[in-house]
């Protein structure tokens, strides 16, 4: 890894990176063997994680300007649009459209990942980093489409 995760324990940052795939993994999982846990199904799950975890890939956003990593309101502004759209793919699925809320939870990860790749360009991420954020990503992804396809 790169020195900016060197400064930190790399295997750790790996592991609990990765492990933020597992509810989605689970929800795939629960999805497809039609499980439901707390009343909660597959899809509710991934919809509710998915929003959260979106909106805190933001504020990471958020503390790369606020910390001076970062010079670009570009960045505050786009971070929050993509936080509000997380919400609102929430509220869709609370309104009955599931399918729809977990198609605009793919677009904002993909989104999030586009923008990462600029602030990686720019210098403001880790390449390590940013190779991280693709694997998870990736795993994150498939598992929204496996709960949309099962749905």
């Amino acid at each position: 890894m790169d020195a900016t995760l060197s400064k930190l324990n790399t295997r750790w940052v790996i592991a609990l990176t990765l492990a933020v795939g597992l509810p989605f993994m689970a929800a795939a999982l629960m999805t497809a063997l039609h499980l439901r846990v707390l009343g909660l199904g597959g899809p509710d799950i991934a919809i509710t994680y998915g929003a959260v975890i979106a909106s805190f890939l933001c504020g990471l956003h958020w503390g790369l300007v606020l910390g001076g990593r970062a010079q670009a309101t570009w960045l505050l502004i786009l971070s929050n649009v993509l936080c509000l759209l997380a919400w609102a793919g929430a509220l869709l699925a609370l309104s009955g459209w599931p399918q729809a809320a977990l198609g605009v939870l793919i677009a904002v990860f993909l989104s999030l990942l586009a923008v990462d790749h600029v602030l990686m360009r720019r210098g403001w991420l880790s390449a390590a980093f940013f190779r991280l954020r693709v694997v998870i990503t990736c795993v994150v992804v498939a598992c929204l489409i496996g709960v949309a396809a099962l749905t």
